[in-house]
């Protein structure tokens, strides 16, 4: 077996200048996987290499080929890693990917045990986002599992290696009849008996992922491969409140359906799965689990052992292992006049306590996100975490008011400009917009994007698009303010088509971002409870009904000349087709602050 080094080397040589091999990461039978940093914007990427022993295999390339066209095909949502380039040189076949920081669920379920239930619920749905994303694009896993579910930092769950998926549509056929790919104790009765594949497949490994992060334990187990085929195609799953009577009953409930045997009595897809647990008031935000942080810095930290990593509760009293600690072993005090041992004993407790104090602080200092940053898309501004008000009552869409807590994050000064964009297209090859303005006007927001154009952007540049709730707490701050300016309208001036992306810098937000209101409608991730009423409306102005029912909520109004005024109101939503585009529609970017590495080491130790 060749050397890392080399192959090191080797993958240097094949990337070219654009990206610097830092050290292998991981792999298995069929790929290598390579940390990598772009030598132009620092940002760091897993490159996936196909094995050496495989490469001269023609059905195997193809196969790793059409992973990548795959995974391209799926870029742009929040719960699905994407692809940044797909490449071959000298005999090496690669994909580049974004590095995400964290720990797979599987090495989180080994070291912290079993997850509260309302966090279980809350993987779930947000792999059930990117289920739903896959579906609604022909594509099915047939590798969902721990290990290819990956936890960041912020506590967001991120599917990865679709090495074995499928298009469920199309003429391509790489894998033979009856071939049960997958990971036994997670595959479906329909993979071991060699039948087709669909939507529902990847729900019953879900239902087995469910189950795990519930009880800790696998439902179907086995010595062989025979005998988990044998446990799958049982006629019951076993109960999750078997192993604990105090799991909630409708969560029993909805683990049963999705390991239902035959596809046709489980969820249908996963939009069902998720109405299901939105009626349990189960959203998918970002959960509260808290992954062990990797070590990229150096490639000594690699090395290190986590056996002695200190394992972080699950953050919930329930949790039985936090809210029985023995005291036992505690010392007990001396009733009578401290001895010089005591004394002594209560002057190294207290140095203690004062160099873990300073420990903190420290990390608390180093930690601290700075206000402005600049990458090679622009500059970005700080939003502090805390409290704001979120919606109001008198909204043209219902968006009830209400106090909510947001996490640190950095939101773009402006809008995405045309210049930025074509930097994007040039790149990557995606097609330009249509815009008439597009090449002659570069420091004008970019328009006549779709949301997935929106997303593909923003995976490129390292980012995503704002949730509606991040957008908000950017324009707004946290005194509630209607405009991001403040709470006057603005109504004299008022331009009736675009402009550059950093006028108005007196009417910037208190975050210090520019045109939150006004110049262009923005995309965000959020959906838009669109229903039959906006259908019409929008089949009326588009002269045809042939537009995508998943809908999201676009943001702080336009220049427009049709544009209501209400609309630059920043609690004011409307929603938009996401495969529609608008010439006055864009958008701007977000990036998630990570814990630093020192800090979250802090916690679990305070959390002991």
């Amino acid at each position: 077996m060749r050397r890392v080094e080399d192959q090191c080397a080797e993958l240097n040589r094949a990337l070219g200048e654009k990206y610097e091999v830092i050290r292998r990461i991981g792999g298995g039978g069929m790929a290598e996987v390579f940390l990598a940093r772009h030598v132009t914007h620092g940002a760091l990427f897993a490159v996936k290499v196909l094995a050496e022993h495989l490469a001269q295999n023609d059905r195997v390339v193809a196969r790793f080929e059409e992973e990548a066209k795959l995974e391209a095909r799926l870029s742009g949502h929040p719960n699905i890693v994407s692809v940044f380039d797909i490449g071959a040189s000298d005999g090496l076949h690669y994909i580049v990917m974004p590095y995400i920081q964290g720990e797979d669920l599987a090495s989180f379920v080994r070291r912290a045990g079993r997850v509260h239930p309302e966090d279980a619920a809350n993987i779930v749905a947000q792999v059930a986002e990117a289920l739903s994303w896959a579906e609604a694009k022909g594509v099915v896993h047939r590798d969902l599992k721990p290990a290819n579910i990956r936890l960041d930092t912020s506590g967001r769950a991120i599917v990865v290696d679709f090495g074995i998926a499928k298009a469920s549509y199309g003429s391509g056929e790489l894998t033979l009849p009856g071939e049960g790919l997958g990971t036994p104790f997670y595959m479906s009765p329909e993979q071991f008996l060699g039948e087709a594949c669909d939507a529902r497949s990847d729900l019953y490994s879900l239902g087995v992922v469910f189950f795990e992060l519930l009880t800790g334990e696998r439902p179907f187990k086995g010595d062989s491969f025979a005998s988990i085929q044998k446990a799958h195609l049982a006629p019951k799953a076993p109960l999750i409140r078997s192993y604990d009577p105090e799991l909630p009953e409708p969560y029993e409930e909805l683990v049963q359906k999705l390991l239902q045997k035959d596809p046709a009595n489980r969820f249908q897809s996963a939009k069902h799965l998720l109405a299901a647990l939105s009626h349990l008031g189960i959203s998918s935000g970002r959960s509260a689990l808290l992954p062990q942080v990797d070590e990229v810095s150096s490639p000594e930290a690699t090395q290190k052992s986590t056996a002695s990593a200190p394992s972080p509760s699950l953050a919930h009293p329930s949790n039985p292992e936090v809210t029985q600690k023995s005291t036992a072993s505690l010392p007990s005090p001396s009733l009578g006049r401290p001895t010089k041992h005591r004394s002594q004993m209560i002057i190294a407790l207290s140095l203690v306590t004062l160099t873990l104090l300073v420990g903190i602080a420290a990390a608390l200092v180093l930690s601290r996100p700075k206000t402005v940053i600049a990458d090679g898309t622009g500059s970005m501004m700080l939003v502090r975490a805390g409290d704001f008000i979120f919606g109001d009552d008198s909204s043209i869409s219902p968006n009830p008011r209400r106090k909510i807590f947001l996490k640190d994050f950095y939101v773009d000064q402006t809008e995405v400009s045309n210049a930025q964009y074509k930097k994007f297209c040039d790149a990557t090859g995606h097609a330009p917009p249509s815009s008439a303005n597009f090449l002659s006007k570069p420091d004008y927001p970019v328009a006549d994007v779709t949301f997935e154009d929106a997303a593909a952007y923003a995976a490129w540049a390292g980012k995503r698009l704002p949730t509606e709730e991040e957008w908000e707490k950017a324009a707004r701050g946290s005194d509630g303010r209607p405009y991001p300016w403040g709470s006057e309208p603005w109504t004299e001036g008022v331009p009736h088509d675009l402009e550059p992306v950093d006028s108005f810098k007196a009417r910037q937000s208190p975050a210090g971002a520019f045109n939150m209101s006004g110049n262009v409608f923005e995309w965000t991730q959020s959906l838009f409870p669109a229903g039959a009423l906006e259908y019409a409306d929008m089949t009326k102005a588009l002269g045809t009904d042939l537009f995508s029912r998943k809908w999201h909520s676009i943001k702080g109004g336009s220049f427009s000349p049709k544009s209501d005024p209400r609309l630059l109101l920043s609690y004011m939503r409307r929603g938009f087709p996401e495969d529609q585009r608008s010439a006055y529609i864009g958008f701007r970017c977000v990036r998630e602050i990570p814990a630093s590495p020192l800090w979250v080491k802090l916690k679990s130790v305070l959390a002991k």
